[in-house]
């Protein structure tokens, strides 16, 4: 986790975590929202989700047992330590979660859900989500490292090494990529919005004039209200077969088919509240 100090530094920079941003690979925010953290206009939203909050208090747990298994030590940067700097574009930083001396490399540990574990290639393999592996080619271009480990505990209990060795036609998509997206910032030119959110945050002061429609747009109007009425006749159908079920199920806590397997639950939980559950596909 980053400290305040670190947070403070990356508003003068691209951290590792902004290059899938700036990619568009990231599921926490658009390019467009980047570019409006760089130059202040919104603040930036360090509200932990549970799985990060977790991946924080477990992440000294996995440093220990990577340096345990490979018998190594990991140097952990003080949370007060400001950012590393690449040598030639002083807006790349870099704030890894270790060094490990001895191998001259990058260690950086993740904590990842189970439902990601197909992401992830074999033990000991380079095969790694895509955001990891821009987060990591892009510490070694600022560090200057030659490869970088990357612990993992999958699910809670499945801990996978990989290694990254570096990849200097990866990295200098990166540098490219970042240094465009960094020039956009200084020079106020922000990237076209992707999602609604964008354009709620593009077009937050609305004027009081008005536009005409062109004939498409009648069209998209139409489709947005077909859309609703599918969505309330759907619901209203589901509420309805639900209410049919409920009513022949009466007492009983459970519906099943000819062989005696569970259809459909209708338990109570300790409070007395009855749930209903679809147990499969008929």
């Amino acid at each position: 986790m980053l400290s305040d100090v670190q947070r403070e530094a990356r508003k003068f920079g691209l951290g590792g975590s902004d290059i899938s941003v700036i990619f568009g690979l990231s599921s926490y925010k658009t390019p467009y929202q980047l570019y409006l953290e760089k130059l202040g206009l919104v603040e930036p939203v360090f509200e932990e989700t549970p799985q990060q909050e977790w991946g924080h208090i477990l992440e000294p747990i996995v440093r220990d047992y990577f340096c345990k298994k490979n018998d190594v030590e990991v140097i952990v940067p003080s949370p007060d330590e400001p950012p590393e700097v690449h040598p030639m574009f002083d807006f790349l930083l870099a704030n890894v979660d270790g060094y490990i001396p001895a191998w001259d490399c990058i260690h950086e540990v993740k904590c990842s859900d189970k439902y990601m574990r197909g992401d992830w290639g074999e033990e000991g393999s380079d095969i790694i989500p895509l955001t990891y592996l821009l987060q990591i080619a892009h510490y070694c271009a600022v560090k200057n490292c030659d490869k970088a480990i990357l612990s993992v505990l999958i699910g809670g209990n499945e801990y996978r090494e990989f290694t990254y060795n570096r990849d200097l036609e990866l990295e200098a998509r990166i540098i490219e990529e970042a240094s465009k997206f960094w020039q956009a910032v200084q020079n106020q030119e922000p990237p076209e919005p992707i999602n609604i959110d964008d354009l709620k945050l593009r077009y937050c002061k609305p004027l009081p004039t008005s536009v005409t429609a062109l004939p498409e747009h009648y069209e998209m109007i139409e489709k947005i209200q077909a859309a609703k009425s599918q969505m309330k006749a759907s619901k209203d159908q589901e509420a309805e077969a639900k209410f049919d079920l409920m009513k022949y199920i009466g007492d009983a806590e459970v519906l099943v088919d000819d062989f005696g397997t569970p259809m459909v639950s209708w338990k109570a939980n300790k409070k007395g509240v009855r749930t209903f559950l679809i147990k499969g596909k008929v």
